[in-house]
């Protein structure tokens, strides 16, 4: 999940970024549902994942809103 290809890319450039989220996932016991819980709401919103980052204690997920460019 690291970037998006580029066909990805390619059908995406007709539609435009409305909103971005970033979601932190903390690979501790106690709070890795939570978070994985934070994410799968966000997916099922039609977030789609941008790129991940590592940090030392998890991960910060870039998530993306997009929509029809109706300018085109």
């Amino acid at each position: 999940m690291n970037r998006l290809t580029k066909k990805q890319l390619k059908k995406l450039r007709r539609k435009v970024l409305k909103k971005i989220k970033y979601v932190g996932v903390e690979f501790e016991p106690t709070k890795i549902d939570a978070c994985e819980r934070e994410v799968n709401e966000a997916l099922a919103k039609g977030y789609k994942p941008i790129r991940d980052i590592d940090t030392p204690r998890g991960l910060v997920i870039v998530l993306g809103l997009w929509q029809e460019d109706k300018s085109q």
